[in-house]
């Protein structure tokens, strides 16, 4: 019997003693005094240090289970994706019905700020389409796609260039455009410039006459002068026979012959017959082709003698008024030979053969430029970069922007959508998921940082009465509490029945 009494009441203290213990978790909610002094154990465990205990509960639920890493896998997941296309798309079929422009939904929706939504929106846009356009990555891809075009056309047998000069137009225009429109004094006085500029440079640099003209062609010449001895000789009694010549030789006779001689000589001798008497006589000097050929060996030695001076000594000779004469002479003379139609005709049929000799443009234009393809690349992004950085430039942005917008605000919902259908719809699905998933991983954890998750927790169980707040812990944990409870009394029971046993053993 008194080991029976004794595990009842080894049982009753330790249910008690275990009761009393989870109550004083809770209890008394607030501190107790009696006469001013606090009792001890008041207020229970919890209350007491529910600051501490909720900082301590959010911290662990921010760093250990509601994690940043554990959030974001969260907000990540398929059923939210789902949720979203779901809502989306039950929206897109309810405003595929509305027949109201986009501007009187979003007024109705927004109201007044949705005007300046609007402005801030064709400035945000315009800013953003001008400041691609003039990246410098935007504007190389852009010159080297322009380039590469280009390339591809000029890998074309230049047919169309054939084309264009074998034209009857083009040819018309050419043959007789050109030499009417073509400033031919202009022209010569640039060849007039070029002949000073280059007969300077002979005599800066004490050239020759032989140096400009090879001997080759002075030989040629000489040879050319003895197979024409004969007409050479008929041409100088021809010149001697003239008016002028006659009258210069006479007067030199009467001067330097006549003159001399006594007056009784000068009756048989006049000018006239003297200057017959030497025309006789050169004519039968120039009868004999020795003496022919004597003439134009002394011509020949005044020309090899004649490429022997310099250029400075010949230009000196010649008065600058005379030599400033026969430049403009020349120089009208070979435009004139130069800008003519048969020059031009043959000019083109030299271009139209070449051209067909050709198996691209870009043969003919790497015979003028072998760099060419840089340079105009250079040119083309030089051109961009000048064109986009233009105030002109910017207010067409602003204004194709701004034309856009009011399209599409002033259009109405039902044919906004008119084209939305399943192909469109998986596009849409797609964006949407691919705009959610990035801003998710790239936002997600400032956004999770913001919240500030630790302290939400913290600050929710502060705002928790302490009735409240025992009733949700006993509530989650009744069953543990409980079984606590029982495992005192059955721990008191066993206490109960060891302690007569004990105190039997130690008698």
């Amino acid at each position: 019997m008194k080991y029976f009494f004794g595990v009842l009441i080894g049982a009753i203290i330790g249910y008690i003693t275990n009761w009393v213990a989870i109550k004083m978790l809770f209890r008394p909610h607030y501190e107790k005094r009696l006469f001013g002094i606090k009792l001890p154990f008041t207020p229970g465990l919890i209350p007491k240090e529910k600051a501490r205990i909720s900082k301590s509960v959010g911290e662990t639920v921010g760093n250990h289970l509601l994690t940043n890493d554990v959030m974001i896998s969260a907000l990540s997941n398929d059923n939210i994706k789902k949720h979203l296309k779901n809502m989306i798309e039950k929206k897109i079929g309810t405003a595929k019905d509305l027949d109201k422009s986009l501007d009187e939904v979003l007024e109705n929706k927004i109201g007044e700020y949705y005007k300046k939504l609007k402005i801030r929106l064709q400035v945000k846009a315009s800013s953003y389409a001008i400041s691609k356009v003039r990246n410098e990555e935007f504007i190389d891809s852009v010159s080297k796609l322009i380039m590469n075009k280009i390339n591809i056309t000029l890998l074309e047998k230049p047919d169309k260039l054939k084309e264009l000069f074998s034209g009857n137009g083009f040819c018309n225009n050419v043959l007789n455009d050109i030499p009417k429109s073509i400033d031919k004094s202009k022209i010569a006085q640039c060849i007039n410039q070029n002949i000073n500029k280059s007969l300077e440079d002979l005599v800066s640099e004490s050239m020759k006459i032989e140096d400009i003209i090879p001997l080759e062609v002075l030989s040629s010449i000489n040879t050319y002068i003895y197979n024409e001895r004969n007409a050479i000789s008929k041409q100088l009694l021809s010149i001697l026979r003239e008016d002028k010549v006659e009258e210069k030789v006479k007067e030199a006779i009467k001067n330097n012959v006549l003159s001399g001689m006594s007056p009784l000589v000068s009756m048989f001798l006049n000018v006239d017959s003297v200057y017959d008497k030497f025309l006789l006589a050169i004519d039968g000097y120039l009868e004999n082709d020795e003496n022919k050929i004597l003439l134009v060996t002394y011509l020949g030695t005044v020309i090899i003698n004649f490429g022997k001076k310099q250029v400075k000594d010949v230009l000196d000779e010649i008065p600058q008024e005379s030599r400033e004469s026969l430049t403009e002479i020349l120089s009208a003379s070979a435009v004139e030979k130069l800008i003519t139609t048969d020059i031009l005709e043959e000019g083109l049929k030299l271009i139209l053969d070449k051209i067909d000799s050709f198996e691209s443009y870009h043969h003919i234009l790497i015979l003028l430029a072998e760099n060419y393809e840089d340079r105009i690349e250079k040119y083309i992004k030089s051109t961009i970069k000048t064109l986009v950085i233009s105030g002109m430039f910017e207010e067409k942005i602003k204004s194709a922007i701004d034309i856009l917008i009011k399209e599409i605000s002033n259009t109405s919902i039902t044919k906004l959508l008119s084209n939305y259908d399943g192909s469109v719809n998986d596009k849409l699905d797609k964006l949407i998921e691919n705009i959610y998933d990035k801003f998710i991983n790239e936002e997600g954890a400032n956004i999770i940082h913001i919240i500030d998750i630790p302290k939400i927790v913290e600050d929710q169980i502060n705002s928790f009465d302490v009735d409240y707040a025992e009733k949700i812990i006993l509530d989650i944990a009744s069953k543990e509490l409980s079984a606590i409870t029982w495992l005192g009394a059955l721990l008191g029971g066993i206490l109960g029945v060891l302690s007569p046993i004990l105190a039997s053993i130690g008698s």
